[in-house]
């Protein structure tokens, strides 16, 4: 069950569909892609990452790191959320933690995504669910417990048993990396934090990001001569990633709601289908005035007394 439902196929997202967030991608990369390409380097103090931490805003590509990260990991990639582990019978749940960690270590390596990890590891108190509590207890463990030390040493065990055996296991370390996204890390469990030994915080875009931002949005559509990106730049001040998709969005359909407002919606739709003409002239070019006028009615998502919640955790539990 564990395999059908978490598995994750090719999402075909590349690190370089991303904008900015070049620490988050160098930190995955080097918990991740490096230790792939030299495992001799990447053992004993060297050994990788065992957890990885995103946080961030929502918007601001959390997620999209993580597709990124399956497309190219080249790795075993598990998605994995609360309803993941959602069971009715007592016992159940934490079960399935265990199945997870040990697939992942079988067919390692692997990476473990949880997507809106503080669903899972919020901070334990006297009345919380006891079934919540084992779940969290069981997920500490597999993460960095007994469990996977005997689990290495198991590997170990069994790799001596022939030489050919032995240089196989060698050259194929079989790792299990967990990268969790959260858009709320205050809320997290305090041994749960420590587990996630990369803590990366994801912000807003910045200048250079929103405007590569607006140009892969852009993309697919024809722009304007007229389009001045400096200045849709400074107008997003504040905006995420997510913000600015939607406004692209909104502004490649302006001319579509101009061809509707002059007909008054006064045409039968169908016979529309095969008219080139109208076709083409909804495939016009995406002015400044459509962009400007969709930024207006896309409100930014994130407020600045969050920002500086994010920004006060980040000093206090970042290690990046």
């Amino acid at each position: 069950m564990i395999e059908r439902e978490v598995v994750e196929t090719n999402p075909n997202v590349k690190f370089e569909d991303i904008a900015e967030l070049d620490s988050a991608k160098k930190a995955l990369q080097e918990a991740v892609l490096l230790p792939l390409l030299l495992p001799d380097f990447f053992t004993g103090l060297r050994r990788p990452w065992k957890g990885v931490l995103l946080y961030g805003p929502p918007g601001t590509g959390k997620t999209l790191l993580a597709k990124a990260l399956a497309t190219q990991g080249k790795t075993t990639f598990f998605n994995v959320s609360a309803t993941t582990f959602a069971s009715k019978w007592r016992g159940e749940s934490e079960k399935l933690v265990r199945i997870l960690f040990e697939m992942a270590r079988f067919y390692g390596p692997s990476t473990i995504f949880i997507d809106e990890v503080d669903s899972i590891g919020t901070k334990r108190h006297d009345g919380d669910n006891e079934a919540s509590r084992r779940v969290m207890a069981e997920l500490l463990i597999q993460m960095d417990g007994i469990s996977s030390a005997q689990a290495n040493k198991d590997n170990n065990t069994s790799s001596t048993t022939t030489s050919s055996d032995k240089s196989d296991t060698q050259s194929k370390p079989k790792n299990v990396m967990v990268l969790a996204a959260t858009n709320h890390p205050w809320d997290l469990d305090d041994a749960l934090r420590r587990r996630f030994e990369k803590r990366v915080y994801v912000p807003l875009p910045n200048k250079e990001g929103r405007l590569q931002m607006f140009k892969i949005n852009l993309k697919g559509v024809s722009v304007s001569k007229d389009v001045n990106f400096d200045e849709l730049v400074k107008l997003t001040e504040g905006y995420s990633g997510a913000d600015i998709a939607n406004v692209c969005r909104d502004a490649a359909m302006m001319q579509m709601r101009r061809k509707l407002e002059k007909a008054n919606g006064a045409f039968d739709l169908m016979s529309l289908v095969n008219n080139k003409e109208f076709q083409q002239e909804l495939d016009a070019p995406v002015t400044q005035k459509d962009i400007k006028d969709a930024i207006k009615n896309t409100s930014r998502s994130v407020g600045k007394d969050d920002l500086k919640r994010y920004v006060d955790w980040t000093k206090e539990f970042s290690s990046v």
